[in-house]
């Protein structure tokens, strides 16, 4: 990205958010998760503000899940602020999966109006964007897009993020896909798989309603804290995780309410 059109970025970026105000009153060092038994072995009790934190599919086809549970934990990051979140995915989506959805992502609390959507043209470009958004102290969270695999994410960069995060106190959530992992100094580590929800009523006998989305989530690293691995619902009401435990006995009825979930709530549209 050429200085020019580097500066146009910003100008922008400060244009979006200029009508958004700093939230008052004390910021805490870590937002919960809402989940006693997740936030109970997260550091401070909750996922770290001024850190780098990595999501992953745990499979190709959790990639959509992933996306609901990254942008559940955006919804955390930024209760009770006024900031907007920052999400920047390349001028060609690093991931086949469509451009975001804004009324899925709003089903998740994270309205639309609310997103600064980001275009850079490169991996190299939209890790610059955001560690400049990071120490702009202009947003409530930065999320971004790239592919695990991607000669742009290293050790280095990551460090970087990291260090920004730290100076701003504003938390950066990474996607990188399905990808094998590679090396990094992200605080928390998490793999994401689709889980059916529950069911929530019947239509008629016939047609199953689809309860709050499910995930079976595992922290994979937590810097002074411990991993673990849990079946987790989400309330976007409260923009908060539960913890749930189920039997097998209604597995079929699940099965067909995640489908219904899935065709309800996309995060993606193609373009």
């Amino acid at each position: 990205m050429s200085p020019a059109s580097k500066g146009r970025l910003i100008a922008e970026l400060k244009a979006r958010i200029a009508g958004h105000a700093p939230v008052s009153g004390r910021v805490t060092s870590a937002f919960p998760l809402g989940a006693p038994e997740i936030d109970g072995v997260l550091p401070e009790g909750g996922m770290k503000r001024g850190a780098l934190h990595e999501v992953a599919a745990a499979a190709y086809l959790d990639m959509g899940a992933a996306t609901g549970f990254l942008a559940s934990l955006a919804a955390c990051a930024s209760r009770n602020s006024t900031l907007p979140v920052l999400w920047c995915e390349t001028v060609r989506p690093p991931f086949d999966m469509g451009r975001l959805y804004g009324p899925g992502l709003s089903a998740f609390g994270l309205e639309p109006e609310r997103i600064v959507h980001a275009l850079p043209s490169g991996d190299a470009d939209c890790l610059w964007a955001m560690e400049e958004a990071l120490r702009s102290h202009a947003f409530a969270a930065v999320i971004g897009e790239l592919d695990g695999c991607s000669v742009a994410l290293n050790l280095t960069t990551t460090r970087r993020l990291q260090l920004a995060a730290e100076e701003s106190g504003t938390p950066v959530l990474l996607f990188t896909g399905h990808a094998k992992e590679g090396a990094s100094v992200a605080v928390t580590r998490w793999h994401v798989a689709s889980a059916p929800s529950a069911v929530l009523s019947y239509v008629d006998e016939k047609e199953m309603l689809p309860g709050a989305a499910c995930w079976q989530v595992a922290l994979t690293r937590s810097r002074g804290g411990q991993p673990g691995s849990w079946l987790v619902e989400w309330n976007g009401m409260e923009a908060a995780f539960s913890a749930v435990a189920r039997t097998e006995g209604d597995s079929c009825e699940r099965e067909v309410a995640a489908r219904h979930e899935l065709a309800i709530i996309p995060f993606r549209q193609t373009v």
